[in-house]
């Protein structure tokens, strides 16, 4: 194995939280970092798993999505009403990394590949609540799956929402409180916040008003997070203007050894290319 990343016995567990993954949805910085550095993770024996919506798009039959029995029926109310989820699993390709597909037609059968390759301000409500939807039951999955991860990483603002809910509501959670979270975001794809109405009806009012401006939004997901990542890419940076905002320059600079930026400039699935990536990675998340 040519990307040898530890020696020590003891790994970490590592749980990404994400809305894109290469191959299965199209081609980002996001979704080719968390393919390439988790094969070599993979490669390493560290046991690494993904979360991401099972979008329309996605074909079962090609990926091999498999029913997860204990995963079955996952029931969540959103706005006085009743709703069922379910989880599949599959691999990402040529590796045996663990994906589990959130199944809930309700929201993610009107996603489209454009949705998930444009970074535009949704327009229908219904993506607002696809991804609180996903942000809660990523958290909730867990449970019913018996594993108790080390690191959950948490990409951009679709689940920014995770840290505040894992420092805040769940804080007393015993679950939950000895995993760091990694809020990880993209250079070159925007930040948004969810709509006040939307929140309230996820029962998320108290400091709705926060969570509803991208600027404190985002605040509060950094500070509630023990690391962060920051990706860069050749591409457009679109994430400038809020990285200007006096508080997010702050804990950026307040975190120092827990803020770590990655060059991601190539969308090569080579594990020669991810392999010193993966390991900076690793070393970074092991001391936090």
């Amino acid at each position: 194995m040519g990307n040898k990343i530890m020696n020590e016995q003891q790994t970490l567990k590592i749980y990404h939280i994400s809305k894109r993954v290469s191959p299965f949805t199209p081609a980002s910085t996001e979704g080719d970092f968390i393919s390439g550095t988790s094969r070599v993770f993979n490669e390493n024996k560290i046991d690494v798993r993904v979360f991401l919506p099972r979008y329309g798009y996605i074909s079962e039959r090609k990926f091999i999505l498999r029913e997860v029995i204990r995963l079955k029926d996952i029931e969540i109310e959103i706005g006085g009403k009743k709703y069922l989820s379910c989880v599949k699993s599959a691999f990402i390709p040529d590796s045996r990394v663990q994906v589990y597909f959130n199944v809930f037609p309700e929201f993610y059968r009107d996603i489209s590949r454009q949705v998930t390759s444009n970074y535009m301000e949704p327009k229908n409500p219904n993506i607002y609540k696809a991804f609180l939807t996903y942000a809660f039951t990523a958290l909730n999955t867990l449970e019913r799956l018996y594993w108790q991860p080390d690191i959950i990483l948490c990409y951009g603002w679709h689940t920014a929402m995770v840290p505040i809910l894992i420092k805040g509501l769940l804080k007393d959670h015993d679950w939950f409180n000895k995993s760091r979270i990694v809020t990880i975001l993209s250079r070159d794809e925007p930040f948004y916040a969810f709509p006040e109405n939307i929140l309230k009806e996820f029962h998320v009012e108290d400091n709705a008003n926060l969570f509803a401006q991208a600027g404190s939004f985002l605040e509060q997901a950094l500070r509630t997070s023990d690391g962060i990542v920051m990706l860069n890419s050749k591409k457009e940076d679109k994430l400038g203007d809020l990285l200007k905002l006096k508080q997010i320059k702050q804990i950026l600079s307040d975190k120092k050894e827990h803020y770590r930026v990655f060059n991601i400039n190539s969308s090569t699935d080579n594990n020669e290319f991810w392999g010193p990536i993966a390991k900076e990675l690793y070393e970074f998340l092991d001391i936090l």
